[in-house]
């Protein structure tokens, strides 16, 4: 959905990165590939953004707040779920890449029992700071 100057964003619960991605050996070399578990979370992203935001892709420098839902009370690293989502994001095309996020804001939702859930929202960033003179 947009609304005005924000973008909003809902998606299932992402995988954690170690779940997200595996490594094979190819001879000398160690090769990153997305899991099963991966792909499968992919391509219920790909869906979600197709669906909820057609046609949009952002090409300008965004502040990004995420809200994490998690399924139930386990205790969770918020930043393990991040690196995922984010690239799957990229994948679907949200935006032409994530490194335009200047500012990433996440925080803890209450827990839903349907699984989890994701609350992205999307607007355009601030300004880059400049640093404090007395640094």
């Amino acid at each position: 959905m947009i609304d005005e100057d924000n973008v909003i964003l809902t998606l299932g619960w992402p995988p954690t990165i170690n779940s997200y991605y595996g490594h094979a050996r190819r001879g000398k070399k160690l090769v990153k590939f997305v899991t099963s578990h991966g792909q499968k979370y992919r391509d219920g992203v790909i869906e979600s953004v197709h669906y909820q935001l057609p046609g949009l892709t952002i090409d300008y420098r965004m502040y990004v707040e995420v809200t994490l839902y998690p399924p139930d009370n386990r205790t969770r690293d918020l930043d393990n779920y991040m690196k995922s989502m984010l690239d799957a994001l990229t994948h679907a095309k949200l935006w032409t890449d994530d490194s335009l996020i200047d500012q990433l804001f996440i925080r803890r939702g209450e827990t839903v029992s349907n699984g989890g859930a994701v609350l992205i929202e999307i607007c355009e960033a601030a300004p880059i700071l400049r640093l404090p003179e007395w640094m």
